[in-house]
């Protein structure tokens, strides 16, 4: 079956990128891609519409034009992406996206990212549930809330004109809130507390990329990507417990980790054509579980994720971003060791069973960065991303996602 799908930006998904895409990652089926195409063009087109009605009032036409050492030059995209002598590079993409453009031999980049995303309240595939109906279908905890802030530590350098490398840290710290079933469980096995906290924090896992950019010109930039996450993140992390006997320290479940427990292929393709002030993009990438379990007996999910965006270059080295993005993650497989499966009313808490794990959503995307090109703000870019959920649909009983926010510096060097 021949599938084309035409954004209404103007960007295109040919049928031989969507084969791949199918070929390399089985569980996403031609009639739910040909669904979630629509439903990301459709908000995009609805992003693209806010963000010309957002900046007719302010913008200027700006031709192309960026800064220089020696004052303003013509620059297309391309050369914006390669770099040239005293340019300072402006990426158009949102500030959450990583791998979206390359650097020019001999360039270094610093970046830091702070990212907290909020979860409240369960959701059974795409509709809202309550703990009650949670507790109904046999789980004697279920989870309430969480927030998990994540801050990111990257570095870019590029050997050679056409390859970037970037080694990217991050540290964690999570919390979430549970609920027991009833004021019986509670007496039996939390000492009669009916709510119960879990925290844990410490470094994530840690991603080595390379990055290769092509040039085909007409303002248009293509960089593909290939990571491996090594698994520096902690599986073991523990906190107190309900469990027959009382509270005690025991092993947190997989939601909870600090780490995937595996090396992880991180492959990426992102085409970006610049239209200054307009600049338009789309990114697929995936994460690839290279190993069938962990130390710990489980293994998370393959991920597939497509994000498409459009931006637009405000003056005073402003720029507005807006899109959406579509992603799809598998079950968690085997079995948590050392985490409790048993509870008084039947199951322990949903996250200890990767039938609760994984499934698809879709978040809109808008966000505002700043390239400073003179002073002591020259090379540097700062910026802010939110996401909002426009549609999940979710596996077994989970948290529902209600916000990601990202906030971004970069340094050129």
């Amino acid at each position: 079956m021949t599938i084309h799908a035409q954004m209404q930006t103007g960007v295109t998904i040919g049928p031989e990128v969507v084969f791949k895409l199918q070929r390399h990652y089985k569980f996403i089926t031609t009639q739910t891609f040909i669904m979630k195409t629509q439903f990301l063009r459709n908000h995009l087109f609805i992003a693209t519409t806010a963000l010309a009605t957002l900046t007719s009032a302010w913008a200027e036409p700006t031709h192309g034009i960026t800064a220089h050492e020696n004052g303003p030059i013509d620059c297309p995209a391309a050369c914006c992406a390669r770099g040239h002598g005293g340019h300072i590079h402006d990426d158009p993409a949102p500030i959450s996206l990583m791998g979206t453009h390359a650097h020019p031999k001999g360039e270094w980049m610093l970046s830091y990212r702070f990212m907290r995303m909020d979860m409240d309240g369960m959701r059974g595939g795409s509709n809202r549930v309550s703990s009650n109906e949670v507790f109904n279908q046999g789980y004697t905890v279920t989870p309430e809330d969480m927030t998990m802030d994540m801050h990111m530590l990257g570095l870019m350098y590029a050997p050679t004109d056409d390859f970037t490398l970037m080694l990217m840290a991050n540290y964690i710290d999570s919390s979430m809130d549970h609920r027991i079933f009833s004021q019986m469980a509670a007496n039996m096995i939390n000492g009669g507390a009916t709510t119960f906290t879990t925290e844990a924090s410490g470094l994530g896992d840690t991603t080595l990329t390379a990055l290769y950019g092509l040039h085909p010109g007409n303002g248009i930039e293509i960089i593909a990507g290939l990571g491996l996450s090594l698994p520096t993140g902690s599986i073991t992390e523990s906190d107190i417990l309900p469990g027959m006997g009382g509270p005690a320290d025991r092993r947190l479940p997989a939601a909870m980790q600090l780490g995937s427990g595996t090396y992880n292929l991180l492959p990426s393709v992102t085409w970006i054509h610049d239209l200054a002030p307009w600049a338009y993009g789309l990114q697929a990438r995936g994460v690839i579980r290279m190993e069938d379990e962990n130390n710990e007996g489980y293994r998370r999910g393959h991920v597939f994720a497509l994000t498409s965006w459009v931006s637009y270059k405000l003056p005073h080295g402003f720029t507005l971003t807006g899109g959406a993005e579509y992603e799809k993650s598998g079950e968690l497989k085997g079995t948590q060791n050392g985490v409790s499966l048993m509870g008084p009313n039947g199951r322990s808490v949903t996250t200890a069973f990767g039938e609760n794990y994984g499934g698809e959503r879709i978040d809109g995307l808008l966000g505002l960065h700043y390239q400073g090109s003179s002073g002591w703000l020259e090379g540097h870019r700062v910026g802010l991303d939110l996401r909002l959920p426009i549609h999940q649909d979710l596996n077994g009983l989970q948290l529902e996602t209600d916000s990601v926010i990202t906030l971004s510096w970069q340094k050129v060097f």
